[in-house]
C-alpha cells in the first residue's frame, strides 16, 4: 500500500510540473456496481486530489490528474420469506486517472462554465468485505457463502481492479471557485470468473480551487 501512494504522489506531481493550470478538487462520489446475475452494490465515497489542465486553441483544453477515492456499502441479502439473509460490509480505496477534453466558455460577472468529456481510469488498491451470514444449513449449501472476511481485488470469486469508463460533466467557475459534477459510465466487466458482466457507473459532485 504504501509503494501504491508513493506512486499516487509522484504521478500527482508529474503532472502539474509542465500544466498551464493547476487544480485542487475534493467531492462526494456515488459508485454503483451491477450486473444480471449480480447482486448490486453501492458506495458512498469521497473523492480528492489534483488535477491538471493543459491548454489548446479556441478554449479547449486538456485535463488530467491523480484523485485518490475511498467509499463504504453496507446492504444485507434477503432471500424469499425465509429468515435466512447476509450482510455485506464493503469498504474500497482506489484511484481515479481522468483524460478529459474540457471547453470554456466565459459567461459575465467573471463567471465561466465549461464542459468536458473523456475516459476516466479507475485502479482498485484494496477493497476489503465483512461477511455476516445468517443462512440455514440448506442455504449455506446452495448458496456456499459462511460468515468472514475478504478482499475482493485477490479473491478467486472476486472483481478486477481496473475499471475503465467514459464521461461527461461540466460546472461553473467563479475566479479560482469550481463547483462540478459529471457521470461516468464503465465499459469492461468487472467479473474476474467470466460468470457475469459486472459493470460499474458512477456520478461525482466536486468542489474545485484553481492553484494557478
Amino acid at each position: 500500500m504504501k509503494a501504491k501512494l508513493l506512486l499516487l504522489t509522484l504521478l500527482s506531481v508529474s503532472f502539474s510540473l509542465s500544466a498551464q493550470k493547476i487544480f485542487l478538487e475534493g467531492g462526494y462520489l456515488n459508485p454503483y456496481r451491477y450486473g444480471e446475475k449480480t447482486s448490486d452494490y453501492y458506495f458512498d465515497a469521497v473523492r480528492f486530489g489534483v488535477l491538471a489542465e493543459y491548454d489548446l486553441k479556441y478554449n479547449f483544453g486538456i485535463q488530467t490528474g491523480v484523485l485518490l477515492n475511498t467509499g463504504y456499502s453496507h446492504k444485507y441479502q434477503l432471500y424469499g420469506q425465509t429468515p435466512d439473509s447476509i450482510e455485506y460490509t464493503t469498504w474500497n480505496i482506489g484511484i481515479d486517472i481522468p483524460a478529459r477534453i474540457v471547453y470554456h466558455q466565459k459567461l459575465f460577472w467573471g463567471i465561466s462554465m465549461f464542459g468536458y468529456a473523456g475516459p476516466n481510469f479507475q485502479i482498485g488498491l484494496a477493497q476489503p468485505q465483512k461477511i455476516n451470514s445468517n443462512l440455514s444449513e440448506l442455504y449455506q449449501q446452495l448458496t456456499g457463502i459462511s460468515s468472514g472476511s475478504r478482499d475482493l481485488y485477490t479473491h478467486n470469486e472476486g472483481i478486477r481492479r481496473i475499471n475503465v469508463q467514459l464521461g461527461a460533466g461540466g460546472g461553473f467557475q467563479w475566479k479560482k471557485y469550481i463547483l462540478k459534477g459529471g457521470f461516468d459510465w464503465g465499459i469492461n466487466s468487472l467479473d474476474r470468473t467470466g460468470y457475469d458482466r459486472v459493470l460499474q457507473r458512477n456520478w461525482h459532485v466536486s468542489f474545485v480551487y484553481q492553484l494557478k
